[in-house]
C-alpha cells in the first residue's frame, strides 16, 4: 500500500523510466593501518544525508543511482582523512581510512596554554546557536537489544487453599520458564518536532520484532492458567492482601484477572494495538531526546556538574575539515563515570560524547529485596547541518542491572461482602528470583530538515504500523530502507525448533 500520494507519483515516473531501482552498498570501513574496524564512522552524501557504521564498522546504504548520477560519496570519522568516492566507483567492498592525528604539542593556539575550565564554560554558552533547536524533521532508524537471564527462580509452597495452585503446580510452571530471553526490535520513520518533550510527532514506516514466539507463548499460557484458576476460586467482589515479611499492599481482584465482556471488533482491536505501538515508540525516542537539551542547555551530568571531574585536554585532531579538541575525564571525589568529549575547535561546540561507569549507579540491599545498576555507558555523536549548526547523528545507550528477591510471600483474598468469615483463600510462599537484564538502545539519524512550526502542527499522527515478527533474521527485511546494519549478533539470530 502507499502511505502517500508522493509515493503514488513516484512509483509511476519510476515505471516509465528505464526500470533502475534503488541500489544498496553494503561495506567495511577499516583502519588502513591497523586493519580494526572503525565504528560509528559517517557515511554521507554532500547534499548531508546518509548512514553509519555500526560498532563492527560495517554499514549498508540505499541509494537511488538516478537521483544522484554524479554525486560523491564521503567517509569520515573523528582522527581519520576523509574519504571521498565517485558514486558510479562505490561498490560493495572494504573502504580504508588514514589516521589523520596531529600532535597537540605542535599545534600554537595563542600565547598562553589552553585553559580546560574556560574551555569547558564556552562549550555550556549559546546553545541554541550552535545547535539545531528548532521544528526539524528527522528521517531516523531506532533498534532496541535486551536479554533477560534468570540466575535463580524458585517457588516453595507453605500453604494453599487453591488446590490447583499446589507445589507440583509451581515446579511444572516454573520448568516451563526460559532462563534466558534475547529480543531486537527496530523501527524506521519520521520524527517531526523540536528540542520540547511535548512536541514530538512520529511517523511510522515500518517496524520488526526478533523473538522466540515459544518463549512469549510460554508465559502466555502461563497467564491463561493463572486466569481459568483464579476466575474459578475468587469472587468478583474479592480484593488481596499482599505481605513479604513487613512489606504489604492492597490488590483488587480485576488487577489479577480481568473480566470484562470483550464487545471490541477485530478492525478496532488493530487500531487500538497500531495506535498503543506509535504512542510507546514516540515515548522512547522522546525519553532519550530529552537527555541531550533541557530549557536549551546540555543535559548531560559531566557537563552540567563538571566541577566533579577532572578534564585533561589529551589530543587535537579533525573531524573531516574541523579541527577537533579531544579531553578526557575522570571523577573527582564520588562521580560515576569515566569517558572523552570532543569540541569543535572554531565554535567550542561539543559534538562528542562517550562514557562509561566506574562504579554501581545505583545499589540497594534489603531483607532479601536487592537491586544493582552497575553498567551504563553512552556514546551521542552530533553532525553539522548545512547552516553550521549541530544536530543529532547517533545516540547510544547501554544498561544492565542484577535484581533479586529472596522472602516470604503471602497473598490472601478477603472479601466484604460475603458474610462470616473474611478471609477467603490464602497462599504463603517462600520466594526466590534473581536476573540479570541488559538493554541497548540505538537511535541513528540519517537526515535533518528543518520545518515551520505551522508544518509541525498541521501533520497528523497516523496509527498504521504493527511490527512484523520474525524468528529468525531476514538480511532482506529492511532492503531499500535506512538502516544501521545488525552485529553478529543480530544476524545469528535464530530460534531453535
Amino acid at each position: 500500500m502507499f502511505k502517500n500520494i508522493n509515493q503514488f507519483i513516484s512509483c509511476l515516473i519510476f515505471f516509465s523510466c528505464s526500470l533502475n531501482i534503488a541500489q544498496e552498498l553494503n561495506a567495511l570501513v577499516l583502519d588502513s593501518l591497523n586493519q580494526n574496524p572503525i565504528p560509528f564512522a559517517s557515511i554521507y552524501f554532500k547534499s548531508g544525508e546518509g548512514v553509519i557504521s555500526n560498532e563492527e564498522g560495517r554499514f549498508r546504504l540505499s541509494f537511488d543511482p538516478q537521483k544522484t548520477p554524479i554525486d560523491s560519496l564521503f567517509i569520515s570519522c573523528m582522527g581519520y582523512e576523509t574519504l571521498g568516492i565517485q558514486l558510479k566507483e562505490a561498490q560493495d567492498s572494504v573502504y580504508y581510512l588514514s589516521p589523520k592525528t596531529i600532535a597537540l604539542n605542535s599545534i600554537i593556539l595563542s600565547n598562553k596554554e589552553i585553559d580546560v575550565d574556560q574551555l569547558l564554560d564556552q562549550i555550556k554558552e549559546n546553545i541554541p546557536e550552535k545547535y539545531e533547536l528548532g521544528f526539524t524533521r528527522k528521517k531516523l532508524f531506532f533498534r532496541e537489544t535486551g536479554t533477560t537471564e534468570f540466575k535463580a527462580l524458585d517457588v516453595k509452597i507453605k500453604k494453599s487453599s487453591i488446590e490447583e495452585f499446589n507445589q507440583v503446580f509451581w515446579d511444572s510452571t516454573l520448568q516451563k520458564i526460559p532462563r534466558k530471553n534475547e529480543w531486537f526490535q527496530e523501527f524506521s520513520g519520521l520524527l517531526y518536532g523540536n528540542s520540547s518533550e511535548e512536541n514530538q510527532k512520529l511517523e511510522l514506516y515500518k517496524a520488526l520484532d526478533l523473538e522466540d514466539k515459544k518463549t512469549s507463548a510460554v508465559f502466555e499460557n502461563i497467564e491463561q492458567v493463572f486466569d481459568t484458576i483464579l476466575k474459578e476460586n475468587i469472587k468478583t467482589s474479592s480484593y488481596f492482601k499482599v505481605r513479604s515479611g513487613i512489606i504489604g499492599g492492597k490488590i483488587e481482584s480485576d488487577e489479577f484477572s480481568n473480566s470484562e465482556k470483550d464487545t471490541l471488533s477485530q478492525e478496532e482491536k488493530d487500531y487500538i494495538r497500531k495506535e498503543n505501538f506509535l504512542s510507546w515508540k514516540k515515548r522512547t525516542v522522546s525519553n532519550l531526546l530529552k537527555n541531550i537539551f533541557e530549557d536549551e542547555e546540555l543535559n548531560f551530568k559531566v557537563i552540567k556538574k563538571s566541577s566533579r571531574y577532572t578534564f585533561k585536554l589529551t589530543d587535537f585532531t579533525y573531524f573531516g575539515d574541523t579541527p577537533v579538541y579531544v579531553l578526557q575525564f575522570e571523577p573527582d571525589g564520588k562521580a560515576d563515570f569515566v569517558g572523552k568529549i570532543y569540541v569543535d575547535a572554531d565554535q567550542m561546540t561539543l559534538i562528542r560524547l562517550e562514557y562509561k561507569n566506574i562504579q554501581n549507579l545505583r545499589e540497594f540491599s534489603m531483607l532479601g529485596v536487592s537491586f544493582a545498576l552497575d553498567l551504563q555507558e553512552l556514546i551521542i555523536q552530533f553532525k553539522k547541518l548545512s547552516d553550521n549548526k549541530y544536530s543529532l547523528e547517533y545516540f547510544e545507550f547501554t544498561t544492565g542491572f542484577n535484581g533479586g528477591f529472596e522472602r516470604p510471600l503471602v497473598i490472601t483474598e478477603k472479601n466484604k461482602v460475603v458474610k462470616g468469615r473474611n478471609k477467603q483463600n490464602q497462599l504463603k510462599m517462600d520466594l526466590n528470583v534473581k536476573n540479570r537484564q541488559y538493554q541497548k538502545l540505538q537511535l541513528v539519524v540519517f537526515e535533518t530538515i528543518p520545518i515551520t512550526k505551522e508544518d509541525f502542527e498541521t501533520y497528523k499522527e497516523t496509527p498504521s504500523v504493527l511490527p512484523v515478527n520474525l524468528t529468525e533474521y531476514d538480511p532482506n527485511f529492511w532492503e531499500g530502507y535506512s538502516i544501521i546494519e545488525p552485529n553478529k549478533a543480530i544476524k545469528a539470530f535464530k530460534v531453535i525448533k
